[in-house]
């Protein structure tokens, strides 16, 4: 392994447990994920796009129990992805598998639209609000009526009390693994300053506006929270 993959997979490794710092609640955000899709899906064999599958999380959380499913995992990272792939090769799950560096815009429309699709932690990271909405229309489009949708992102109104003690949960996780008090609060001010928070309320909206239906909250830890609901 050269130097270049060595410190890529470091980098990626490091984001992998900060994102578990952050979100204690991670590996079973996946598992109640992975409960609403099979209780959409049934037993039959399913098609899932995956929007931010750097890094491969969803494929070994979902692929190996669910071997009738097949992934289609778009994320604009190369190195992510080939940690992706890394996994998916590891799994043996490469003929289940169709990895795409880029954004929505660069995954073909399918003969048969997808049967599901999740946006874990990626919503957050578009700062434009019309942007936002253009990816989750863009999602809509690519699923089947009726298809189930997972969507994680950090959420809150910057000017609410209510975001500013949340924040303070956040830094608290970071403490008590023993980060240094003035990382934490670095770590707290570039947080604010370059995630974009939209309110839960804007959220759902845009979900709505989108084209989803039945939407409902299902997960909140921290900053972040997850939202299911079904395409049109």
């Amino acid at each position: 392994m050269n130097e270049e993959i060595t410190f890529n997979a470091k980098m990626v490794l490091a984001y992998d447990a900060n994102t578990r710092i952050s979100i204690p609640t991670y590996d079973f955000l996946f598992t109640m994920a992975q409960s609403y899709f099979r209780a959409q899906l049934g037993e039959k064999a399913a098609s899932l796009l995956v929007i931010g599958a750097g890094g491969g999380n969803e494929l070994s959380a979902w692929g190996p129990s669910n071997p009738k499913w097949t992934f289609t995992g778009v994320d604009p990272s190369a190195e992510m992805l080939a940690m992706a792939k890394n996994k998916t090769v590891q799994l043996g799950m490469e003929s289940r598998v169709q990895l795409i560096q880029g954004t929505i815009d660069d995954v073909p429309y399918p003969d048969s639209k997808y049967d599901a699709a999740s946006c874990i932690l990626v919503l957050h990271f578009i700062n434009d609000e019309q942007e936002k909405l253009k990816l989750l229309r863009s999602i809509k489009e690519h699923l089947k009526p009726g298809a189930p949708f997972v969507l994680v992102s950090a959420y809150g109104d910057r000017h609410d009390a209510e975001l500013r003690n949340r924040l303070h949960i956040w830094k608290s996780f970071f403490l008590d693994v023993g980060y240094e008090s003035a990382k934490v609060e670095e770590m707290g001010n570039t947080i604010m300053t370059k995630v974009s928070f939209l309110s839960e309320p804007k959220i759902e909206q845009l979900l709505r506006e989108a084209g989803f239906t039945h939407i409902g909250r299902f997960h909140s830890t921290g900053l972040f929270g997850g939202w299911i609901c079904h395409a049109e």
